[in-house]
This record gives structure tokens, C-alpha cells and sequence, in this order.
């Protein structure tokens, strides 16, 4: 489900959504997660994407059990909003859809909850371990210590929407962000919303944890 408010925040982001992913791939930045969130009517949709290395610690794709595990964790912690998000009692909004992603490299790994009843329902795993294309070079750094050169390259990143349906949408004045608490390597979060009564843009740090929609 796109909501045109949505859709409206591609266009006074500097680069559309659709783009979105390939840009925050190439260069992302550790430490700072994106948000983008857009309220029409009663409908709330929140998208929100962070670097590997914030969520789980490394960015090279899982191998050993201890890093699946990880990544596994990471994914069911997403799925449960109130780690992400706490929203305004008043503006009594009910969860409708989850879904928590990672991606990165040639590795795709996600869980889903069309009803949001927080029991994670995995998704179909695509696993493909293909070389990267001889002579391709990429620079790297701040990868964990002993990871492998040929996956140091890789870039992942952990992707969450959630869509609540709100009672009292104009009450959706400020929204708080457990987010940091859970996730003691995030540092930042770049957020750009769109609302009824216009559009914003907002840097937040751990120690405010609070974006303001006024």
C-alpha cells in the first residue's frame, strides 16, 4: 500500500524513494539510520532503514551461527513496533502491517506480519553466494575485526515499514524512538515526514530520541 503522502515525500527528498536504496547502499554512513514517514487521513506510514553495522555490529553477510543468530534477532526485534516507535496514546493508532528486512550484498533475509500480530512469519530466503565480478574494487573500512576480504565489501542494511491506522491522527504531534535504547551502535537518525499540514525534515540524536511533527 503506497499513500500519495508518501509519495509526495519522493518528491521533496533529494533523491526519490525508489532510488533510495541503491543510494543509501553505495554510501551509506555507520552510525546514521533514515527515516521516512508520511500521515494521510488516519492512515501513518513509517520507513525505516539502517546500516548493518548499527543493528547487528557487522555488515559482511552472516555466516557462522552466532552472526544468523544476530541477524535473526535483529529481524524479531523490528517486527515489534514499540522497539522502534512510541506513539501518542491519543492518537490511538492500531498496527496493520509490519515487515523488517535485510539487505545487502547478494543477500536477502526478511520476516513479515500483514495482520501485526508480532509472530514473526519468515519470508522465502534468497541465498546467493555468487563471486563478485573480477575486478571489481570496492573500499572498505571499520569492517569487524578478522572479516573476510571477500565480503568486506558488502554493504547490508536492515529495512522496517510499518502502517498504522489511527483513531485520532492529529494527535501524532511528536513520536518517540526506543529505537536508540535497542540498538546501542545507532547514533543518528536523518528523518523526512510528510503530513496534512505540510512536510519536514529533522536530524535526531540519542539524547533527544523524539521527532516532532509540529
Amino acid at each position: 500500500m503506497r499513500i500519495s503522502n508518501l509519495a509526495l515525500l519522493a518528491t521533496v527528498a533529494a533523491t526519490p524513494l525508489l532510488a533510495q536504496e541503491t543510494r543509501e547502499m553505495e554510501a551509506h554512513v555507520h552510525g546514521v539510520s533514515t527515516l521516512e514517514l508520511a500521515v494521510e487521513g488516519g492512515t501513518l506510514e513509517m520507513n525505516l532503514t539502517s546500516p548493518g553495522m548499527d543493528i547487528v555490529g557487522f555488515e559482511y553477510q552472516a555466516s557462522t551461527d552466532a552472526d544468523k543468530d544476530a541477524v535473526e534477532a535483529a529481524l524479531r526485534k523490528m517486527l515489534v513496533p514499540e522497539n522502534i516507535v512510541a506513539l501518542p496514546e491519543a492518537a490511538e493508532c492500531r498496527l496493520t502491517e509490519v515487515l523488517a528486512h535485510l539487505h545487502g550484498g547478494d543477500h536477502d533475509e526478511g520476516h513479515m506480519d500483514d495482520h501485526a500480530d508480532h509472530d514473526a512469519h519468515a519470508e522465502d530466503e534468497d541465498h546467493d553466494h555468487d563471486e563478485h565480478a573480477e575486478g571489481e574494487d570496492h573500499a572498505h573500512e571499520d569492517h569487524a575485526e578478522g572479516e573476510d576480504d571477500d565480503h568486506a565489501a558488502e554493504h547490508s542494511e536492515f529495512h522496517a515499514r510499518y502502517i498504522f491506522a489511527c483513531e485520532h491522527a492529529d494527535e501524532l504531534s511528536k513520536i518517540g524512538l526506543p529505537f536508540f535504547s535497542q540498538f546501542g551502535n545507532a547514533q543518528e537518525i536523518e528523518a523526512q515526514f510528510v503530513t496534512d499540514a505540510g512536510a519536514g525534515a529533522a536530524e535526531i540524536g540519542r539524547d533527544t530520541a523524539e521527532l516532532s511533527l509540529n
